[in-house]
């Protein structure tokens, strides 16, 4: 709820710029088509008109890629049909989904794309929690009184809910990459050229680790063989699971005192953001800083172990040290030292499962020797 609802405002209190984005891609749409249509030595009225509203102030960032240096438009149609048209087939004979409810789900990633991309760039922090939790909440509408079990139900429910995630995550990073390459200089073909093979060696790549990991720990994925050695948590898959359960099953119960802690967060959550946007400006801009960012009080919430929190803590601690007392090595080695233990620790679980299969991890030859409590 937290999630759903600071993720919904922060959306929401940018309604001039989104505003102003959506007139102007439509602007620039119709000025594309139009001259098309005057190349070919066509005319249309309609779209002569809306390219003749478009304003040049003098003061626009003109894009610096040369023509032969860009994406055609094909290039993005083809592959945006064919992936929607292999997801309804995949989806459809994997999980028994109508093509109907893929669409659905399709058109879901593209709204929740604007909300990740927008909230990303404004608080750096992308809000794919609340975007899946909404697209459960919409498909769990969708499947009401359609005559579906409810572990079918469930099933659809994870299955597109997690597409309308997807799908937004990749936007936002598609949109990063393409950001980051434009202050570079990067001419946009290549790097749609370098994400296409990117994401052919990712389709095969990604459901092999997912084998690996479950194959070294089964507790991943069967609840039964979950125990407090589960090296793996997946909190993430808790919260999923149980929003499917709340918007499926009408004999889940969800307590009063939960619903209204639920309601009222949510409420305050909201108006945090409308406070710090209209009233904390100006001479009160300073306080800004102090105002708790609720998705993640909210992530922490779902996380049930302190694991992440500490890590998080130490981290900043850190940062804030070193940025105090030596602020240009902290600019030159900070993000990348920081990306290095993320890419260390997810390389050293890949190690760590592949040991697993052979029998000969750490908890066959391992020590507790510097372990607190004998916890290692």
């Amino acid at each position: 709820m937290v999630m759903v609802c600071s993720s919904m405002a922060e959306l929401f209190i940018q309604y001039k710029v989104i505003w102003f984005g959506l007139k102007s891609s439509w602007q620039q749409t119709c000025v594309s088509i139009n001259d098309s249509l005057v190349a070919k030595g066509k005319n249309n009225g309609f779209f002569a008109k809306q390219a003749a509203k478009v304003v040049r102030t003098g003061q626009e960032v003109e894009d610096p890629a040369k023509a032969n240096e860009q994406v055609k438009h094909w290039h993005w149609i083809v592959g945006l049909v064919v992936t929607v048209v292999v997801a309804m087939i995949i989806f459809h004979f994997q999980w028994d989904m109508h093509p109907g409810l893929t669409i659905l789900a399709a058109i879901l990633a593209f709204l929740f794309s604007f909300l990740a991309i927008q909230i990303g760039a404004v608080t750096d922090s992308t809000p794919l929690t609340a975007a899946a939790k909404a697209s459960q909440l919409v498909f769990g509408g969708a499947t009401q009184n359609s005559g579906f079990t409810i572990q079918h139900a469930q099933k659809i429910n994870l299955a597109a809910g997690g597409l309308a995630a997807g799908g937004a995550d990749v936007a936002n990073a598609l949109v990063s990459d393409f950001r980051t390459g434009y202050l570079l200089g990067t001419p946009p073909i290549k790097q749609w050229i370098a994400q296409a093979i990117g994401t052919f060696v990712a389709v095969w790549l990604s459901p092999g680790l997912f084998v690996l990991f479950t194959k070294a720990y089964p507790c991943i994925y069967d609840p039964e063989l979950e125990d407090a050695e589960c090296p793996f948590a997946v909190p993430s898959v808790s919260a999923w699971a149980a929003v499917a359960r709340a918007v499926t099953d009408p004999d889940v119960s969800i307590p009063l005192s939960s619903g209204l802690f639920a309601i009222v967060m949510g409420i305050v959550s909201v108006a945090q953001v409308v406070v710090r946007h209209f009233w904390l400006v100006g001479e009160r801009d300073k306080w800004r800083k102090w105002l708790p960012n609720w998705g993640a009080i909210a992530l922490a919430w779902v996380i049930p172990a302190p694991v992440f929190a500490n890590a998080a803590l130490l981290g900043a601690i850190i940062a804030a040290i070193w940025r105090k007392y030596s602020m240009r090595t902290w600019d030159i080695y900070g993000y990348a030292l920081a990306a290095g233990f993320i890419a260390g620790e997810g390389l050293g679980g890949v190690v760590g499962a592949v040991l697993t299969l052979a029998g000969v991890d750490g908890a066959t030859y391992g020590s507790n020797i510097g372990c607190p409590l004998d916890s290692c």
